[in-house]
């Protein structure tokens, strides 16, 4: 902890610099709120920034801009997210939502990252550390709210885009949106068909995210609907014999993947006076079908559907002469969960897994936003939220377990200007997860007789920034010491309660423009990742590191407008080495790679309206994988992932 505390101090006087604006608004509470005033860490990921990235895939575009890690589990195009340092289990501990809510699966499925239409976006807020008390479970590491772009009065927008490059991709996006001074529309659609990398890794999407918006005279209203198609093969693991041999080659040339997804959303927002109440009604409903061909087959038929209501309020009070707020809100969430297991799609009819999964939660909470001097503010928030659940398995082994929890969140936060553009942030609070219908799935008898413990965990941060004209500056370290962390160990091959393990890091990121045509940026984190105490099967991991934790994330870019109509893009983004999965006790002898990975785009606007690109991704065909399992003595296996690529495209805008 002293090298992180002395880096710490170290990061905080390298830079002396100028900075970006302070006018940025985040919903980290739930309602509008200004970024430079709120003790979080965040960071804004803008549709300028998604414009420049040379890829179509959210996912990299968060690893590029977002300063977390991803990695591909499955050979699908939507990886893992892990903010913070939670290894195979990154994507429970970090919250992904879509206009404030929850996208994050109730399974073992990653968010459906590429279920939402790029152009679609208006801007990504990354809050870490935070977001327990306003949303509730799986905030451990942080939360990545996606928010929807939403018309203004008298607005007009249209964009089309063709892309076409490396692995035999094509791809498509359009969009429209109109706004009057009370009603307006916008849809927005993509398509993508790509070959793949490697043999047997053909993909294809389609989606479209519509809505309808009305400005009142004192609120506004809003309906959303989404629709998704997925269709993947899957081209599997490979041991490293293999991807010496040929990377590009499959070992699974019949396994494949299917998804379909819908999801509607309704709400608005009204003003009282001085008081704004706000509400949204969700629904979101999937169907995953998969197949694996070893052993005699292997087929999934999974649906999931999830209803959330969610009122809220801010309420304005004055006091020592400054207006402060209060906001108090209320979560109601419903899960459906339904799987069924066979050796393949015709003999569903006998089947030797039938699960089913039940959830309802209720959740409520309280934050108060609080000057207590003129350069200070305070934040104190609470949460209580009642979960119930029930995992039901039908045919093997037959099985009922239910269990009822009352779970508690809390963070008290601070924020002090200290003036010159310099201001530091404190927060320490609680967050909680519970188990998913997939970790508390029984296989083999017999099963345990209760459902896992919720996990708990205690986090705290302390942070510098500064901010002027040009420059944007963020330092921070922080400490998260968990208990009961849900956790597959291979030692036990179960999902199981950990004993107590901890999470440390130390972050800085720097946003400058050097002149009005250079943009600079970079970031770096420096992440500990290990169990505090437990011995499992009889070892002693006490100490051990948690495996698929890089030790180091950093990333680096650049955008030179060197013409007036031109426009250069660069991305550089290294992943350290980090423990291969499976290896708990820290005894295999050797450690996942560290891989360094560029992307270059190159912009030029022929007219006023039309675009062109080049684009270029892993501009130096690097070989890496970034997800890997210890499989032997030396032995490994891994998901090779995909060499140099070259991509053009044009586009039309008018806005």
């Amino acid at each position: 902890m002293l090298r992180l505390i002395a880096g710490f101090l170290a990061g905080s006087c390298i830079c002396l610099c100028y900075a970006q604006d302070d006018t940025i608004v985040i919903t980290a509470t739930r309602f509008p709120d200004s970024k430079r005033d709120l003790p979080v860490g965040v960071t804004v990921i803008t549709a300028d920034d998604i414009r420049k990235s040379a890829s179509s895939n959210l996912g990299d575009i968060l690893a590029q801009f977002g300063l977390l890690q991803i990695r591909d589990l499955a050979g699908t195009q939507n990886p893992q997210v892990d903010l913070r340092g939670f290894g195979i289990t990154g994507d429970q501990n970090t919250l992904v939502l879509l206009d404030g809510l929850r996208l994050t699966e109730s399974d073992l499925e990653s968010a459906q990252l590429s279920a939402i239409p790029l152009e679609s976006i208006e801007r990504i807020e990354i809050v870490r550390g935070g977001g327990a008390v306003p949303y509730g479970a799986g905030a451990t590491g942080g939360t990545i709210n996606i928010i929807t772009r939403r018309g203004r009065p008298g607005e007009l927008r249209a964009h089309a885009l063709a892309r076409a490059g490396g692995f035999g991709t094509e791809e498509a996006r359009g969009g429209f949106s109109r706004q009057g001074e009370t009603f307006g529309g916008s849809l927005a659609a993509s398509y993508e068909d790509t070959e793949g990398y490697r043999r047997n890794s053909r993909y294809r999407q389609r989606n479209a995210i519509g809505r309808l918006d009305a400005e009142l005279p004192n609120g506004r209203a809003y309906l959303k609907v989404g629709v998704d198609e997925q269709r993947q093969r899957l081209p599997g693991a490979l041991t490293e014999a293999q991807i010496n041999a040929d990377p590009r080659q499959t070992r699974t040339p019949d396994d494949w993947r299917e998804r379909d997804g819908a999801h509607l959303a309704l709400g608005g927002t009204h003003n009282i006076g001085r008081y704004e109440v706000s509400a949204d009604l969700g629904y979101r409903q999937r169907t995953t079908k998969a197949f694996f061909a070893a052993f005699g087959g292997f087929f999934t038929d999974t649906d999931a559907n999830l209803w959330s209501f969610t009122p809220r309020a801010k309420l304005a009070f004055d006091a020592l002469g400054r207006k402060h707020d209060l906001i108090v809100g209320a979560d109601f969430e419903r899960w459906d969960y339904d799987t069924l297991s066979a050796s393949g799609p015709a003999s569903t009819g006998a089947p030797f897994s039938r699960r089913q999964g039940e959830q309802d939660s209720v959740g409520w909470y309280a934050q108060t936003n609080f000057w207590v001097a003129p350069r200070t503010r305070v934040v104190l928030g609470g949460r209580t939220q009642r979960m119930a659940q029930r995992l039901t398995e039908e045919v093997f082994p037959v099985d009922d377990r239910r269990t009822a929890d009352r779970l508690e969140a809390y963070e008290a936060a601070l924020r002090h200007s200290l003036g010159t553009g310099w201001s530091v942030y404190a927060k320490y609070g609680k967050s909680f997860r519970v188990a998913n219908f997939d970790e508390n799935a029984c296989f083999f008898p017999p099963c345990a007789p209760i459902l896992l413990k919720p996990q708990t965990a205690l986090g705290s941060e302390l942070g510098f920034e500064y901010e002027n004209a040009r420059l944007r500056l963020r330092t921070s370290v922080h400490e998260i010491r968990l208990d009961n962390e849900i956790y597959f160990s291979p030692l036990t091959f179960s999902n199981i309660n950990l004993s107590p393990t901890e999470r440390r890091g130390l972050e800085l990121e720097a946003l400058w423009q050097t002149t009005p045509s250079l943009d600079l940026r970079a970031g770096l984190a420096f992440q500990q990742a290990r169990f505090r105490s437990g011995v499992y099967g009889g070892v002693d991991v006490s100490g051990k590191t948690v495996p698929v934790v890089p030790e180091v994330l950093a990333t680096a870019g650049a955008s030179w407008s060197f013409a007036p109509r031109s426009r250069a893009n660069l991305n550089v983004r290294h992943v350290g080495r980090q423990r291969f999965d499976n290896d708990q006790a820290n005894t295999f002898p050797r450690q996942q790679p560290e891989y360094t990975l560029a992307d270059a785009k190159l912009e030029h606007r022929l007219a006023p309206r039309w675009e062109l690109a080049l684009e270029v991704r892993n501009l130096f065909d690097k070989r890496y994988f970034s997800y890997g399992t210890a499989t032997g003595a030396t032995s490994f296996s891994a998901l090779p992932a995909p060499g140099r690529a070259a991509y053009a495209s044009v586009a039309w805008r008018l806005d």
